[in-house]
């Protein structure tokens, strides 16, 4: 695996969560008053849908720490 798979992967997971942020604001900006916001499936699969594109965003940037301290531990060990 190569850590330009893996930026990859985090610019487009973070461009999901992007867009439904984008959508959560578009709601709260036509109906204000919270109390009055009727829940639709297109809120709730904004929100729900944020749930695995953190975690792959997440999961994404362990890999690479995880890469960088292989390959710091290969280049002490050939030092």
């Amino acid at each position: 695996m190569r850590i330009d798979n893996n930026l990859n992967a985090m610019v487009s997971s973070q461009l999901q969560v992007n867009e439904m942020a984008s959508n959560l604001a578009e709601v709260a900006n036509i109906v204000g008053d919270p109390q009055i916001q009727e829940v639709t499936t297109d809120l709730i699969d904004s929100i729900v849908g944020q749930i695995p594109e953190v975690i792959s965003y997440s999961a994404n940037a362990k890999s690479i720490e995880t890469q960088n301290a292989t390959s710091d531990m290969l280049l002490n060990i050939k030092a």
